[in-house]
């Protein structure tokens, strides 16, 4: 028979009140609370911060950039109402091959006449004329963009704003 003697420790701690922990009565104890000056002060820093990184961003863009006059002003002001074509198929528009993809459309008017300019990042792809319409295309948004297939290998592009409805028609490719 093998007996193994070890010697063991034993570790003493003091006696804790855990009644008090993870108790809601005592959960914002030890905090100070701050008056509305220095929330304002801090919320001002903030958003000084914010546009100050705002600003590099937007240094940031290389490349062709597009016309500052109407589009920067369109994208500004209306960033979120601008909509995106998910591009299924490749498509002719305007003389150039647009591969399937997302493409931001923008409307403009210019001379009694509508053109559809669509873009990748601030990029201008592709352009082409449409005709306007009063037909909403039976969308429940104001500024809205649909597709349909077409018979001849062609897609009927409608797209709607606060200014106009139009709509076009491209030739897709068979990929």
């Amino acid at each position: 028979m093998i007996v193994i003697f070890a010697p063991y420790s034993v570790v003493c701690a003091e006696e804790v009140d855990w009644s008090s922990i993870g108790n809601p009565d005592n959960a914002w104890d030890g905090q100070k609370p701050i008056t509305n000056k220095e929330f304002e002060q801090i919320m001002s820093e903030l958003e000084k911060k914010n546009n100050k990184k705002n600003k590099k961003s937007q240094k940031q863009f290389k490349g062709q950039e597009m016309n500052k006059a109407n589009e920067t002003e369109l994208l500004t002001n209306i960033n979120t109402a601008i909509p995106l074509l998910n591009l299924p198929v490749s498509a002719v528009i305007g003389g150039t091959v647009l591969i399937p993809g997302h493409y931001m459309v923008i409307g403009e008017k210019k001379n009694n006449k509508i053109f559809l300019k669509f873009y990748q990042g601030h990029y201008l792809m592709a352009q082409t004329e449409a005709y306007e319409t009063e037909d909403d295309f039976n969308s429940d948004e104001i500024y809205f963009l649909k597709y349909n297939i077409e018979p001849n290998h062609k897609l009927k592009i409608m797209f709607g704003s606060m200014e106009f409805n139009a709509f076009t028609f491209v030739t897709y490719l068979d990929n």
